[in-house]
């Protein structure tokens, strides 16, 4: 399926204000939960921008409002509103022009996309978003919008997650560059959770021919 067809059923599918809310299973990653847990389940690090991207394929501004995956196979129903995975704290209002960091203590195994609201704006007053689910995003028991795997006791680095503006507004998979950028990145992460082994990080990222370009480090 071409993207940009895609986006144009995304954002058929909702455009009214909507609130969003849900728990997820999986838990952020403290000191007490890595150490009890580190062993038998996964650490996910990623990053996600919040912010408005202004001039946006014809929008005023298109902003990022929830990201999910489900362990795939999904055991999850299609009108399932939580997510196995769930980034859902984006400012309502104020927002700052970075990449907030993340880290998840999971269940091992592969995780494909299986939520994404992107909020998009003509005006002021003219305010939607464009919902895609597991009708869309998983559409025939297929992880075909893109993946990540995580092992038992891994420490895995998916990307950093953004607008895109290409073609509608829409999701995009960043990712650090070079060697320097990611144990700088890894520092910070310990910072946070002294007792995380990041000397065996793995640089791995959510692979998708939607939403990133395959990259490794060196």
């Amino acid at each position: 399926m071409p993207l940009k067809h895609l986006f144009r059923f995304i954002c058929a599918i909702s455009f009214s204000l909507t609130s969003i809310g849900a728990m997820a299973q999986s838990a952020p990653l403290t000191s007490e939960n890595y150490m009890q847990d580190g062993a038998n389940k996964g650490v996910v690090l990623l990053s996600v921008r919040w912010d408005r991207k202004w001039n946006c394929s014809g929008f005023q501004n298109a902003q990022l409002r929830l990201i999910g995956f489900d362990l795939f196979p999904s055991k999850r129903s299609v009108d399932d509103e939580g997510a196995d995975l769930l980034l859902n704290d984006a400012p309502l209002l104020l927002t700052k022009p970075r990449f907030d960091d993340y880290a998840f203590l999971v269940e091992p195994g592969q995780y494909a996309l299986s939520k994404l609201h992107i909020k998009v704006a003509r005006s002021v007053t003219d305010i939607g978003i464009a919902k895609a689910g597991r009708e869309v995003l998983l559409k025939e028991g297929s992880a075909f919008t893109g993946t990540f795997n995580v092992d038992a006791g891994e420490v895995v680095y998916i990307g950093h997650f953004y607008i895109d503006c290409a073609e509608e507004p829409g999701l995009w998979r960043y990712y650090l560059k070079d060697r320097e950028s990611f144990n700088e990145y890894l520092a910070d992460q310990k910072k946070k959770v002294p007792e995380l082994d990041t000397s065996k990080a793995s640089f791995r990222l959510f692979k998708s021919s939607f939403f990133g370009k395959d990259f490794e480090l060196n």
